[in-house]
């Protein structure tokens, strides 16, 4: 019996993938855990720009992250990351209706995207399988009650 869906060209499941959540309040965090692992995607989280560059030695492949965090915010983490010799495509989360702050994180080479708040989960998820060059995990055959 063959597969009912055929993946053309290079693109990897989401479940091969892990994305790092980096977002100072929790309730957003866990929102985008939800999101996020609902395509497929393995899942870190970091609730400061600090843990989030610790968990860097972890290697994930995709990043979400908010800019503005109490400490190490998001602009510090990317310019961190870009001093890295590999160092994962970002999607930039912000509350903030700063226009120049978005044009200066969307200069940065490894920023994919930068969605406002509140994000709206197809735009989310969207942006990393482009980002990451995935698709979603096929949904798992429901179990039939006997």
């Amino acid at each position: 019996m063959t597969d009912a869906i055929t993946y053309v060209g290079k693109r990897s499941l989401a479940s091969e993938k892990t994305v790092l959540l980096v977002d100072d309040d929790e309730d957003i965090l866990t929102l985008l855990e939800v999101l996020v692992h609902r395509d497929g995607f393995k899942i870190l989280m970091a609730e400061d720009g600090e843990t989030a560059l610790t968990k860097m030695k972890e290697k994930p492949d995709g990043m979400v992250l908010d800019l503005y965090m109490p400490g190490t915010d998001g602009f510090r983490v990317l310019e961190s990351l870009e001093t890295l010799p590999i160092a994962p495509p970002v999607i930039v989360i912000t509350g903030s209706p700063n226009q120049s702050d978005i044009e200066k994180v969307s200069r940065s080479p490894l920023v994919k995207a930068v969605l406002k708040k509140p994000i709206r989960q197809n735009d989310l998820l969207a942006a990393l399988h482009k980002a990451l060059n995935t698709v979603a995990d096929p949904p798992k055959p429901k179990k039939v009650e006997e």
